[in-house]
């Protein structure tokens, strides 16, 4: 018992002095504070880019109309029912498509609104000068505007009830599904399925990829300065790499949570001058939708917890393959390798996430290396249920177990170690050879 609590002491040494080292070293600082920023500018950016530059008033100054639809438009409660063009002057004009071009100006439009009374099909085109002053999604609602004026007009002078108008303007959902799904009343969907995998992976992933170049450096520096040699006199070799594993995983954890907050924030600026819309509808399109984040306090729960324990066994993965290394051009090497692991179990999620078989689930949901990006997604949709989400949190527990010794028995073995890097099965022979030696 003395000798397991001596491995551990220790640990909170190292995990105070690392951490502290971490914040108040010069290039984690600049780290941290490029990637605040970084995500802070990528909501702006990301606006311009989709084309919402500006929220509020459109630029579009006038919009002339040539109106051969046969019905009367009343075009003047365009800006009335549209806040985005109360600036803007809606008019029929005598221009036709050949004179447009004669008197348009950069932020004026022409519109022409026709009827195929043969196919008893409507278009709506719109035209401009090569350069404008608005934007394409300006252009877009515009035209999307006049026709919703236009298909008002049609159902309004066929003497339609203000209800049945309502009824009739009013959106719908258009939602596919088997007989079988149909019937059980499964309301899940690939979009849904996908976009609930993407937003939790992809947490996951930068979570467990930062931590990794982390930990991979941290271990080797200390390897390569030779602090490792001083250390030893006071803490166990265990507790030393214990200790920096902790402190990196809370700095990671920091970084990546004052990013997010920077996003959030920014995100709630910009809204105040563009249109972030945009970038919603462009999640929209990749399947993550509002629904995705509406989750109850158990959910969280079990997200939370699968996310630790997947964090903790990659960064424990990190410091074995770091133990091997005791140069700085060893880096890259040893951190691909994590990276490599963790890219599979992601590519294994985001593959599998459409696929519906039970088994299937159950793999990715049991395997440690899939199971953190698998499991609690896998249970929030209905694939497994709570008792493979708990034999997946135990095996995850187990395999920790066995990285926890295996990580204390390599890097006290190769602590000391100055060479090219070690490969995985030469860490693990060097390891055996140190037990059979204590057997003795």
């Amino acid at each position: 018992m003395k000798a397991h609590k001596g491995k551990f002491e220790g640990i909170k040494k190292v995990y105070s002095f690392t951490l502290q080292q971490m914040l108040k070293g010069k290039s984690s600082l600049i780290t941290l504070v490029f990637l605040i920023f970084m995500a802070a500018a990528s909501v702006p950016v990301m606006t311009l880019i989709m084309g919402g530059e500006k929220s509020g008033d459109s630029d579009i100054t006038a919009v002339y109309i040539q109106n051969d639809t046969g019905y009367q438009i009343n075009f003047q409660e365009i800006p009335e029912k549209n806040p985005m063009f109360q600036n803007t002057a809606f008019a029929e004009t005598e221009m036709t498509e050949d004179t447009y071009g004669e008197t348009l100006g950069d932020s004026e439009v022409f519109i022409h609104l026709k009827r195929d009374i043969q196919a008893d099909t409507f278009t709506v085109t719109a035209f401009t000068q090569e350069v404008t002053d608005f934007s394409e999604s300006e252009l877009t609602d515009c035209a999307k505007a006049l026709a919703e004026t236009l298909e008002e007009a049609r159902y309004s002078q066929l003497n339609a009830r203000p209800e049945q108008m309502d009824l009739l303007m009013s959106g719908y959902d258009v939602e596919v599904q088997s007989e079988e799904e149909y019937f059980s009343e499964e309301e899940d969907n690939f979009d849904a399925r996908f976009g609930v995998q993407m937003v939790y992976s992809i947490i996951a992933i930068m979570l467990c990829s930062f931590s990794s170049a982390y930990i991979v450096r941290s271990v080797i520096e200390e390897k390569a300065s030779k602090l490792a040699e001083l250390l030893m006199v006071s803490v166990r070799p265990f507790a030393m790499l214990t200790g920096k594993i902790l402190a990196v995983m809370t700095y990671v954890a920091i970084l990546l949570a004052g990013c997010a907050g920077a996003w959030g924030l920014s995100y709630v600026i910009t809204g105040k001058f563009m249109d972030t819309s945009v970038i919603q509808k462009q999640a929209e399109g990749m399947g993550i939708t509002a629904d995705v984040f509406r989750i109850s306090p158990a959910t969280a729960g079990i997200l939370l917890i699968s996310l630790l324990l997947g964090y903790l066994f990659f960064s424990l993965l990190s410091g074995f393959f770091g133990s091997g290394c005791s140069e700085m051009e060893d880096v890259e090497s040893a951190n691909l390798s994590v990276i490599l692991i963790v890219m599979a179990g992601y590519l294994v999620a985001t593959i599998t996430a459409p696929m519906q078989s039970s088994v299937l689930a159950a793999a990715v949901s049991l395997f440690p290396v899939t199971s953190v990006f698998c499991a609690p997604v896998r249970y929030m949709i209905g694939d497994i249920g709570l008792g493979t989400l708990f034999l997946s949190w135990m095996i995850q527990i187990i395999a920790i177990g066995c990285l926890v010794y295996v990580c204390g028995r390599v890097y006290q073995n190769l602590i000391l170690y100055r060479g090219s890097r070690m490969k995985f099965g030469a860490m693990i022979a060097a390891m055996k050879k140190s037990k059979t030696r204590e057997a003795r």
